[in-house]
């Protein structure tokens, strides 16, 4: 069976939440759920539930007509499993703190080899390379002939029986060059890791076909949302505001740039598309914490146009930039007369400076940026960041960007399609702009300056 001009499967493999969506022939989204499979307070979640929801969604696309299907996954987080398919480990997730003990162990010699580019970017307290460790941790007698990677290979392992690793999730573990994607043998051999490493696929390849459904992409989450934001060409940048806020933009070939994350955006057809990425982890759930708390009532509290004084830096799993790990979050500014809406004006605020100071550091001329997310429905975020950056924001009708990327990378997988005219099937945009404030350098500084004392104040300001 060869998947044709059916329906197309994408599920969207989040840290809790795993959305199933069925796309029609032009691309229309007809269908979505979702099922949450829950982390725990440690960071770890359970490898066997995990695989059953995607399981269970799969076999639901199936039910509802799709003869195709992609799967994107959440990344950096690392699982172990027999070869029967039976997980030997919980899965690390990339919340997980435990690899910061993980790496406190390491010996002297290899922190210090770390302080060296480019294995800096690979012997930190948060780097995949470190989970692989924390695997042994969880399992100490892990048998030499087990199977050790990040989850996209788990789940393609349990559903066709292949182990492979899809691009951008397998250069992202730090022991796949990104740029001809080879073994780093000096990685493994650094870090004493002999079990075997996938086979590396391109995003629009058949991997395989599990129940009838033809598995034919395989990518990870902010990528799949770059391709559905069309943001894979210099000069247009995405950024996704859900969970927490990612700012990905793409470079002429592999590049480091300031503090941000140099990644694989795409690779189809022998090509590979490059870029960096700056993140905030928990601006989406900075706005649940709020709601929790009662500091604000609803969403419709973040629609508001008053400026302050306070400033909400959402670290509540820390920063990634500037970079400070272990930062907590913080709440600058109070004033007698501030309320919950302030507090929502002062991460509006945060999240628009973050994207500037990432779009300043990629050294790219940015000149469309187009916003996907949940937390993209706020038109007044996405007007602050217009204001914060000097660019017009484009928002799509449908803001499961790593949903329509999964579509349309299936459409190029199967039609054999260009996935630049795919991409032209966009659907309608909404333009936000704002003129910036005279005073919104000094405000930015401000943010900067506070940003760069919560990175340095260890004392108070940072987990253990």
């Amino acid at each position: 069976m060869s998947a044709g001009r059916g329906a197309f499967a994408t599920v969207d493999v989040g840290t809790t939440s795993i959305k199933l969506g069925i796309y029609d022939s032009g691309l229309v989204r007809v269908h979505s759920e979702s099922v949450t499979v829950p982390v725990g307070p440690d960071g770890l979640q359970d490898a066997e539930e995990l695989f059953k929801a995607v399981r269970h969604l799969l076999l639901r696309g199936k039910e509802l007509g799709a003869k195709s299907a992609g799967i994107a996954t959440y990344r950096a987080s690392t699982v172990a499993w027999k070869r029967d398919g039976t997980p030997l480990t919980p899965i690390v997730t990339w919340t997980d703190r435990g690899v910061y003990q993980t790496y406190k162990r390491l010996p002297a010699h290899i922190k210090a080899v770390g302080k060296i580019p480019p294995l800096d970017l690979i012997v930190s307290p948060y780097s995949p390379v470190i989970r692989f460790l924390r695997l042994r941790e969880l399992c100490p007698n892990l048998p030499a002939e087990s199977m050790q990677w990040t989850i996209d290979a788990y789940l393609a392992y349990r559903l066709v029986g292949k182990f492979v690793s899809d691009a951008t999730n397998a250069t992202l573990t730090g022991i796949i060059d990104p740029r001809n994607m080879k073994e780093i043998g000096v990685v493994k051999s650094l870090f004493g890791l002999k079990s075997a490493v996938p086979a590396i696929v391109e995003n629009t390849e058949k991997i395989g076909e599990f129940e009838g459904v033809e598995l034919n992409a395989l990518i990870a989450d902010q990528q799949a949302a770059c391709v559905g934001e069309w943001a894979v060409e210099r000069g247009t940048a995405k950024v996704t505001n859900g969970t927490g806020t990612f700012v990905d933009v793409p470079t002429d070939g592999f590049a480091r740039r300031g503090q941000l994350i140099p990644l694989v955006i795409l690779k189809e057809r022998g090509t590979t598309r490059f870029g960096v990425e700056g993140y905030l982890p928990t601006t989406g759930r900075a706005v649940d914490l709020m709601l929790r708390i009662g500091l604000i009532r609803s969403y419709s509290d973040l629609e508001t146009e008053e400026r302050g004084e306070v400033i909400f830096i959402p670290a509540l799993s820390g920063l990634q930039v500037p970079h400070a790990p272990n930062a907590k979050g913080l709440i600058a500014g109070l004033e007698l007369d501030s309320d919950g809406r302030a507090v929502a004006s002062g991460l509006l605020t945060a999240i628009s400076f973050h994207v500037r100071l990432v779009l300043e550091q990629s050294g790219e001329s940015t000149k469309i940026l187009r916003a996907d997310g949940g937390l993209s429905r706020s038109g007044e975020l996405l007007r602050r960041i217009s204001e914060a950056t000097g660019i017009d924001v484009e928002r799509a009708g449908d803001l499961e960007a790593t949903s329509r990327g999964l579509a349309m990378l299936q459409v190029a997988s199967t039609r054999g399609e260009r996935l630049q005219e795919v991409a032209k099937a966009r659907s309608e945009i909404e333009v936000f702009s704002r003129r910036a404030d005279p005073k919104l350098g000094d405000e930015y500084r401000k943010w900067q300056k506070l940003a760069t004392w919560l990175k340095n104040s260890r004392d108070s300001f940072q987990a253990e």
